[in-house]
């Protein structure tokens, strides 16, 4: 009976130690800002949305993995491509005085491309989509 408990034991934690191998459990936390036409610059109004966000994953998160920034323009908007490292790079800077440094970031910009069947209003379009990859202490986010 001994034998029995102390493999039932050690098999127990087996299953608990592979359910902290990593963060995968901690969804991504997103916020989307947005641009006026042909602009990069960030709105007051849009500015405090993600200052308060920042501060909310600061707090809620103090490990976290990486920051995804990605900037997106409208194919009709002057050199697109630019605009939209340059939404992503203003969003990355603004970030950063909010506090969220000690964090890799990954930017990317690009041309929105619509999904088939897909009606979005050009006020949506342009945008920065920032998604933060909270982790956890030795990988474990089990809440122990």
């Amino acid at each position: 009976m001994g034998i029995k408990l102390i493999a039932l034991a050690i098999g127990m934690l087996s299953v608990s130690a592979q359910a902290c191998n990593t963060a995968e459990n901690l969804p991504g936390q997103n916020i989307d800002l947005y641009f006026q036409k042909n602009s990069s610059r960030i709105s007051a109004d849009q500015a405090l949305k993600m200052a308060n966000w920042a501060i909310d994953m600061r707090l809620k998160y103090p490990i976290q993995e990486v920051l995804s920034i990605r900037g997106l323009a409208e194919e009709n908007e002057r050199e697109p491509e630019n605009l939209a490292l340059q939404r992503a790079d203003k969003a990355k800077t603004m970030l950063m005085q909010f506090g969220l440094t000690q964090v890799p970031y990954d930017i990317r910009g690009g041309i929105y491309r619509p999904l088939v069947h897909s009606v979005e209003s050009p006020e949506k379009i342009r945008r920065v989509e920032i998604e933060l990859s909270p982790g956890c202490p030795d990988n474990c986010c089990d809440g122990k």
